[in-house]
This record gives C-alpha cells, sequence and structure tokens, in this order.
C-alpha cells in the first residue's frame, strides 16, 4: 500500500514538473515573439514604411531620392548591427550617451530634440538603459508622425532612487480617456518598460501636447 501510494506520488510529481516545464516553455516563446514583434515595429516597420512613400521627388530628382533612400536603408543596417551587439553587452554605461546619439539621428528626420540633463548620475544597467532608450525613441517617433509639430524637449532626471525621463511635446495632443493604447504605447513603451522593473505614464489631451514619463530603478 505504501509502495502504491509513492509511486503515484512520483508519478503526480513528473506530470507536475512535465507540465510546469510545458507552461514555462509556452511563455518562454510568447515573450520571446513579443520581443521580437515590438523590435520590428520600432526599428524595420518605420523604416520600410519610409522607402515605400511616394514623393514628388521620385520622377523630377531621382539620383537624389535614391540617394536618399540608400541612406536611410544603410542608417537602419546600422542601427540593427548596433542594436545587435549592444545586447551582448554588459555593466553599467551612461544614458546620456545614447539619448545624445538618439536625438542625432532624430535630427536627420526633422524632429528636433532638445535634451535637458539635471546634474545625476544617470548610470545604469545595459538591460535598463537599452530599454530607456528605445521607450524614448517610440514616443519621439509618436511625436513626430501624430503630433504635428517637429519639436521636443526630452528631460533626465533623478526620482525615487531611479532614473526618470520625460519626453513632452506642444502638439496636437489626443483624448486618452476616449482611445485605446496602440501597439506602440502598449508594447514598445509601457510592456518594455515593466520588464526591466520601470513604468511608463502617458499624459495627454486636445491642444495640450503629450507628455511620456518613463521611469527605472538605477540598481
Amino acid at each position: 500500500m505504501i509502495l502504491a501510494s509513492t509511486i503515484c506520488l512520483m508519478a503526480m510529481l513528473t506530470v507536475s514538473v512535465r507540465l510546469a516545464h510545458h507552461a514555462g516553455y509556452r511563455r518562454g516563446r510568447r515573450r520571446e515573439r513579443a520581443v521580437m514583434n515590438r523590435y520590428l515595429h520600432d526599428t524595420v516597420l518605420p523604416t520600410l514604411e519610409a522607402l515605400a512613400l511616394a514623393a514628388p521627388s521620385d520622377a523630377a530628382a531621382a539620383p537624389a531620392r535614391l540617394a536618399e533612400l540608400r541612406q536611410a536603408a544603410k542608417e537602419q543596417a546600422a542601427l540593427v548591427r548596433r542594436d545587435m551587439m549592444a545586447r551582448t553587452e554588459a555593466g553599467r554605461a551612461r544614458l546620456e550617451t545614447d539619448l545624445v546619439a538618439l536625438a542625432a539621428d532624430l535630427a536627420r528626420h526633422r524632429l528636433h530634440t532638445e535634451l535637458i540633463r539635471e546634474d545625476v548620475d544617470d548610470t545604469l544597467p545595459a538591460h535598463r538603459r537599452t530599454a530607456m532608450r528605445d521607450a524614448v525613441r517610440e514616443a519621439l517617433r509618436n511625436t513626430q508622425k501624430h503630433s504635428g509639430t517637429d519639436r521636443a524637449v526630452v528631460r533626465v532626471e533623478e526620482r525615487d532612487r531611479g532614473i526618470a525621463v520625460v519626453v513632452r511635446d506642444h502638439g496636437s495632443g489626443f483624448d486618452t480617456a476616449g482611445r485605446d493604447a496602440g501597439f506602440g504605447i502598449r508594447e514598445s513603451i509601457s510592456a518594455r518598460m515593466a520588464e526591466v522593473g520601470g513604468s511608463a505614464r502617458v499624459e495627454s489631451r486636445p491642444g495640450w501636447g503629450t507628455q511620456v514619463t518613463l521611469w527605472v530603478p538605477q540598481s
């Protein structure tokens, strides 16, 4: 009787372990797909959309237009290569360095970003620094695509034993109560920050503009 009970218990434990393994595997695959979808949405997709847009200069200035498209493709390839290398980085580094490079990149696409950095220690672990940079990039691209303005302000400050970045524009804004969060806000900003222990808050009103506040722990 004791032997039978022991065998039954071992069988139940074996089944439980297998179920837990499969559940963990499925969760890992779902997270992997979510990360890949987010990366494609934030990097490759905007470039493909830009390449697909027709412009008056396509026929009138074909060589210049071709050079512009080649430059866009070159910049996208460099970005993907840099991000692939960044995923293997370890240790801490300055967030400001990433934000300066991001502002310079977006300036080439006619978005003028004023970077305001208080006297803070903005060093972060690689995974949090990368998440913050990519969330800021998505917020600024939303400004570029939807706000009707070509200017934004990015402020870096210390807050609640962490680093906060506030992205602010004075564009058209939108009604957050009457609009579901799109993929960019839901995944590329909010989910991305949550995955590294941070948070994101989006505030917007018609005529007031939009403010995105991002925060991550510093340790």
